[in-house]
């Protein structure tokens, strides 16, 4: 009997990447994209296993545009898969992506996940009050905080915005801020993997709260030079010293609890840029 899983979300980045590693391995899953009827879903599939939901909110800037909206997607989509799951589900284990942006402006080392959750964006607040929810629902729950994925299908932020620019061909491009903001890059694959892995650790009274990033940090000047690189571009990065609003100075994992658990994170930066340097031609 094959083992079931409640994906929501399927239809973006993360959600769709998760949901196909399980289906490939013979998971029976139920993909839901955005507006979907949950308890259908439920109700078609049975009490799943696992519960993946990666509906809601995916953009700082989009908070920013529209705080009320993104509340709604974030912690309006959760409060009712924690309701449903109450009701018809109440083994399954939830994994919950949520968000370095929960940790706000940190300062510059490694954070660990026992940090003060002090986010600058509406997107970081609303990320933090869903935790909450899911601290608060009894259920068995592992929280996976992320940090910068990237990789082929994200059709949005720093990395896709920028190939699409290289790929024009210009002399220059200006990006914002100072250049020497600091983050943690993970692959999608390695997201995936983690999140597999959350949903097989053993059950637990509360949740368990995971930092997901590779645990390096690399400068936003760094990764643009080794993707224009990597694309074959000669363009000059320079950055227009203009901070954005809800944009911390560094972002960069503490990895040691993940790792303990059994993960273990192994694309290079630069080879994930040069797979998706690969695939934009």
């Amino acid at each position: 009997m094959s083992r079931t899983a409640l994906v929501t979300g399927a239809g973006g980045f993360l959600g769709g990447a998760l949901a196909r590693s399980l289906a490939q391995d013979g998971w029976d899953v139920a993909a839901l994209e955005r507006g979907a009827d949950l308890a259908d879903a439920v109700d078609t599939l049975g009490p799943p296993e696992l519960v993946f939901h990666a509906a809601g909110g995916a953009s700082v800037g989009a908070s920013l545009a529209d705080p009320a909206a993104d509340r709604a997607n974030t912690v309006g989509t959760l409060r009712a898969l924690l309701e449903l799951l109450q009701a018809k589900a109440p083994r399954a284990r939830l994994v919950y992506p949520s968000s370095a942006a929960v940790y706000g402006d940190a300062g510059p080392g490694p954070i660990s996940e026992t940090a003060a959750l002090v986010p600058v964006s509406p997107y970081g607040l609303h990320k933090a009050e869903a935790e909450a929810l899911v601290a608060g629902s009894g259920l068995d729950a592992v929280i996976i905080r992320y940090f910068s994925i990237y990789g082929p299908g994200l059709r949005k932020q720093l990395i896709w915005e920028l190939m699409n620019r290289l790929a024009a061909g210009p002399a220059e491009v200006v990006l914002g801020g100072s250049g020497e903001e600091r983050r943690d890059f993970l692959h999608v694959d390695e997201a995936v993997a983690l999140a597999r892995l959350a949903g097989e650790l053993e059950p637990r009274d509360r949740p368990l709260v995971l930092n997901g990033g590779c645990g390096e940090g690399r400068t936003i000047r760094e990764v643009a030079e080794t993707l224009a690189k990597a694309m074959g571009s000669d363009a000059a990065i320079r950055f227009s010293g203009q901070v954005r609003a809800g944009d911390p100075r560094s972002l960069v994992a503490d990895m040691s609890l993940a790792r303990a658990l059994g993960f273990a994170p192994h694309i290079p930066l630069a080879e994930g840029l040069a797979r998706l340097a690969e695939g934009a031609y």
